[in-house]
């Protein structure tokens, strides 16, 4: 059932127009306010597209899923558009709240296809939810023995300075354990030419470790949305239960994961 619906949801993902929405969608940032909890929209992202039981009929493509949810949202439509558009164009707001859903559901996906694969290749259970991802846990894995631990499923702006070190310890969080794990929209030709002109070791090192990620651990659907191969939760899964054996607590930052990973994805010698 999990392979079924793990074929389901990539059978999907791959109808998405990214070219065009690259070009229509991802330049518009009109609505870059913090949105109020009423207009947040993971809680529709969630009971839309993570369906870890069965897709209820079909997964809506985003034009439907756009026009349900400015719907179903019109009261707080108004309060928010009366504070921060007044005078706008309804078009012009309603294009900025399209461009602004879709580079979240876009990111979502992606995080929800690791999930889905996950369920279908790993033993251990995955818990995933709204509630959860708006306290910043983008799944949570509970093991034999009761420990749970936090998966972070992010892109790769990992410049440590960047982050502030905060964003993966925030208070609250039901896991002692937290594991980033990185993926990349850049192909393995591209880290790769990277690497190549790479000026210190560090630098070569960190882009050699996403060309490896690009090339062995993800894979592009024939639109172009990048997906996750089977053995990378599976590596990830064998991490997280010798660390928690090993009583690790705290953050596991993505290069370790991702040195982990590339070292049990090897052949032995």
């Amino acid at each position: 059932m999990n392979l079924q619906i793990l074929q389901t949801f990539e059978a999907f993902l791959e109808t998405i127009p990214l070219e065009r929405y690259r070009d229509s969608l991802m330049p518009v940032k009109t609505v870059e306010q913090d949105l109020p909890l009423a207009l947040n929209p993971l809680p529709a992202i969630y009971e839309t597209y993570w369906q870890p039981e069965g897709p209820a009929g079909r997964f809506p493509d985003f034009e439907d899923f756009f026009a349900g949810w400015w719907k179903s949202h019109l009261e707080p439509l108004d309060e928010f558009i009366s504070k921060y558009f007044w005078g706008c164009s309804l078009d012009f707001v309603r294009l900025g709240f399209k461009a602004r859903l879709y580079r979240t559901l876009v990111s979502v996906l992606t995080q929800f296809h690791f999930a889905y694969t996950w369920r279908t290749y790993c033993q251990t259970d995955l818990e995933a939810s709204a509630d959860l991802d708006m306290k910043g846990v983008d799944a949570l894995i509970r093991l034999t023995d009761g420990t749970k631990v936090v998966l972070q499923v992010k892109k790769e702006t990992y410049r440590r300075e960047a982050r502030g070190g905060g964003h993966f310890a925030q208070r609250g969080w039901p896991g002692k354990l937290v594991v980033e794990v990185p993926y990349t929209l850049t192909d393995s030709e591209g880290w790769q030419r990277r690497v190549e002109r790479a000026r210190t070791r560090e630098t070569r090192d960190k882009y050699s470790l996403f060309a490896f990620l690009a090339s062995t651990l993800q894979r592009r659907l024939a639109n172009g949305f990048v997906v996750f191969q089977g053995d990378y939760p599976r590596h990830v899964e064998h991490l997280i239960e010798e660390r928690a054996k090993a009583g690790t607590r705290g953050t596991i930052p993505w290069d370790e994961v991702l040195r982990d990973v590339v070292a049990r994805s090897l052949p032995k010698v």
